[in-house]
Formats: structure tokens, sequence, C-alpha cells
């Protein structure tokens, strides 16, 4: 929008520019009435005296004309230069809100995200909340994999319920290691040592 303005008012300052410079030139008797040419006494010149004043007449004018068009295109400039810093300090607005409005949305995403983590519990024992951070623990006894909807407890005390379903089986794995983290969609992921894949897991209570 603000380029195409500063573009129609060039347009407009180069075709006044053009008009001016057109008025200024051709033969000025035509524009004279007889009273004129009578008062001023061009009846009585010869035709080469005529031809001659309206040479010096066309060289008086041509000094007029070049001193209009000199005029014309320092204020064509002048507009030009105007109309472009109104565009460049428009799209310079229009930069700086757009990265202010990204820098919102990714601070939005951010907090969004900590309340999350902040919000997301495991219990403990019965009726004891913590805030969750990460759980490290070990699984008590041999891990051999599981089935269904297998119920693994750790040496902590918790005890965690897997949650997708499915079946794992591997050779007896004395007492791994495990890390249980917050699933994006809710629930908790745990990652067992000696197991490349991860498993979808749910804290279960003492009265489970």
């Amino acid at each position: 929008m603000n380029k195409l303005l500063a573009l129609g008012t060039i347009w407009l300052v180069g075709s006044l520019t053009l008009a001016t410079a057109a008025r200024a030139t051709g033969d000025f008797t035509k524009t004279m009435t007889p009273e004129e040419e009578a008062a001023t006494g061009l009846g009585k010149l010869t035709p080469e005296e005529l031809e001659r004043l309206k040479a010096i007449v066309e060289r008086y004018k041509g000094g007029e004309v070049a001193v209009v068009q000199v005029q014309a295109e320092a204020k064509v400039t002048a507009v030009t230069q105007e109309a472009q810093q109104k565009v460049a300090a428009a799209e310079a607005k229009a930069q700086a809100a757009e990265t202010k409005a990204v820098k919102a949305e990714s601070a939005s995403v951010k907090k969004s995200l900590g309340e999350i983590l902040t919000k997301t519990k495991v219990l403990l024992t019965p009726g004891t909340e913590v805030e969750y951070a990460a759980v490290e623990s070990r699984i008590t006894g041999d891990f051999t994999g599981w089935e269904g909807h297998s119920v693994l407890t750790l040496e902590n005390g918790q005890r965690w319920q897997v949650a997708n379903g499915g079946s794992y089986v591997t050779p007896p794995i004395a007492s791994p290691k495990v890390k249980i983290t917050p699933a994006n969609l809710g629930g908790f992921w745990m990652r067992i040592e000696g197991v490349s894949s991860r498993v979808k897991v749910l804290p279960l209570t003492a009265a489970n």
C-alpha cells in the first residue's frame, strides 16, 4: 500500500512537470488577439524580423523551462525520498510487531510447558503428593519383561502399571535401573536399563 502511494506521487509530480513544459513552448503570436498584435506593432515587422523576434522569445522561454524542470526534478526527488522513508518506517514497524508477537508466543509456550511440569505429581504414599521432576530407582528382583497391564514395583516403594498393553520378554535382568519422566499427552514414560524401547506407565497408589 505504501509503495503504491509513493509510485503514484512520483507519477503525479512528473505529469505536472511535463504539462508545465508543454505550456511554455510554441509560437507565442498564435495566442495573441488582433488588438494585441496592433498594440505591440508586430504587424509592422517583416517576416524575417518576426522570425528573429520569435527566436529570441523562444530562447527566453527555453531558459524558463529549464528552471521549471530543475525545480520539478528537485521536488520529485524530495517526494520520492520522503515516500521511501515512510515505506521503510512502515516496514520496520511491521517487522518489529511481528518479532514481538513471535517472542510473546515463544514465552507463552515455555510458560505452558513449565506449568505442565509443575502440575504433574506422583503419589508416593496414600495422601502424600510431591512435585514431580523425574523418578529414578530400580525394579525389585529380576526383570523378565511385561504382559498386558503388568505392575512393576520399584525399590523406592512405588508401583507402576504398564499403560499401553502389549508384551515384552527378555532374559532375567537383576534389578535394572529405571527412569520415569512425564509424557507430553498424559501418563509417563519408563526407561528400563537393558531395554531399548521405553514403555508407557501410570502410577498406582498403595490401595491399588
